[in-house]
């Protein structure tokens, strides 16, 4: 079949962090693919590998994601302005190399779409060059609502008018904060360009439009919500072709009962080892089965057994319905794909946007809450774990919300909604 012009043009899509911040992209990528577009995926070296045994163009920034996630765990916990201040100490050495490397690999590119940390430098070259651009997102951020307070900061009990000021106070320190160690680094740098202006104010015609990449169950829209801002579902990536578990591995699942999961994503922290510990003897004192989705230097003397296995970079979409509890860190993906398994789940925030995930999943009914890492014991997770698996209403709550979830077609949608803009934009 024959491709239009349209299906020929490049989109150049940009995101920064961990895993769970560029996978989502991965899956976004192979939709355009699939609707005829040619892609180029910007992200941390790292993730070279994940995205090109997929087919996708990728092309890699400097900077350790992992350094991020551990400066998180370790230095910010759920201090947002300390998460604000580790922020900018990993971005100021490495913004110079990653913008230049984006406005070179950009360079052909018909439209852009572009996640958190990408936001000004997205919208920036797609503005300089004429271009639609769209902001895509893991979590709910730059569109202000009363309905719940922004991400970083906490849930208290003040009311519509605290909720709505709180996404005021994250996008001004956001943009403003962002916009001076721009300039501090433009000076000491010559050609950089200046930045466009802020993408969401001014005229609400000219803005990108907003895709929030996980479902409307776990977050509703808001009704104050403007038009141009769209939960889409999440953006849903499955094992690569070819891909079957390690044996090991599925001999232990096949036995009885199904086991409990711990496991921290892409989080790193000088506590791992200690963590590990505390899920292991909780483990124990209730009697469960445990998988340990953690790094191998975290693991302590303990061997693999009948009851305990460490099984780290499994694809989620196989192991989790396979579990029995879900007990992760709460980043967004991780979210998704434990809502998605139906089975109890229970978020143990590190920081960032991992404490609102973790209230949401909470008040959705899928499992308890539970305490942040950094105050986590036996005794605590123990009492969570006891729970979840005890109270029936949780497993009942879980099936319901994994079938919905399961029903959405959140990179479709996206994808519809790209080519839309970009249409519009002609």
């Amino acid at each position: 079949m024959t491709t239009s012009p349209a299906h020929r043009n490049l989109i150049a899509l940009l995101t920064y962090g961990s895993r769970g911040d560029v996978e989502p992209f991965i899956a976004l990528g192979l939709g355009l693919s699939r609707a005829g577009y040619p892609v180029r995926l910007m992200a941390p070296a790292p993730y070279r590998e994940m995205a090109e045994r997929r087919g996708l163009a990728f092309h890699a920034l400097d900077g350790d994601p992992e350094q991020l996630a551990r400066s998180f765990a370790d230095s910010a916990g759920l201090s947002w302005p300390r998460m604000i201040a580790r922020m900018i100490e990993f971005v100021r050495p490495v913004a110079v190399s990653v913008l230049r490397s984006v406005l070179e690999a950009s360079a052909d590119a018909q439209a852009i779409v572009h996640s958190f940390l990408m936001t000004e430098a997205g919208h920036t070259i797609a503005r300089q060059r004429g271009l639609p651009d769209v902001s895509a997102q893991l979590f709910p951020v730059f569109v202000p609502t009363s309905s719940f307070p922004a991400v970083a900061l906490p849930d208290l009990p003040l009311g519509p008018a605290y909720r709505l000021a709180t996404h005021h106070l994250n996008t001004l320190v956001f943009r403003f904060g962002g916009r001076v160690l721009y300039r501090e680094i433009q000076a000491q740098n010559e050609g950089l360009p200046d930045l466009a202006p802020w993408p969401f104010g001014g005229d609400p015609s000219s803005r990108p439009p907003v895709l929030f990449a996980f479902s409307p169950v776990i977050l509703p829209p808001p009704r104050d919500w403007p038009p141009g801002v769209t939960i889409t579902g999440y953006w849903h990536l499955g094992p690569p072709d070819g891909w079957t578990p390690p044996a090991a591995l599925a001999r232990f699942l096949e036995s009885d009962p199904p086991p409990v999961y711990f496991g921290v994503g892409s989080m790193r922290s000088a506590r791992m080892r200690e963590l590990v510990q505390i899920a292991m003897r909780a483990a124990q004192s209730t009697g469960q089965r445990l998988i340990l989705g953690v790094p191998q230097e975290a693991m302590t003397d303990a061997a693999e057994s009948g009851w305990l296995m460490r099984a780290e970079g499994i694809p989620h979409e196989w192991l989790f319905p396979r579990l029995r509890l879900i007990l992760h860190h709460g980043g967004a993906g991780t979210t998704g794909a434990a809502l998605r398994a139906g089975v109890p789940s229970v978020a143990v925030p590190f920081g960032a946007d991992q404490a609102f995930w973790a209230r949401r999943m909470s008040r959705l009914g899928v499992g308890p809450a539970a305490p942040a890492a950094h105050r986590l014991t036996v005794d605590r997770l123990a009492t969570v774990i006891d729970r979840a698996l005890t109270d029936p209403a949780f497993r009942i709550r879980a099936a319901q919300v994994g079938e919905a979830v399961r029903h959405e077609e959140g990179v479709s949608m996206a994808v519809g909604l790209i080519e839309d803009h970009i249409r519009a934009a002609r």
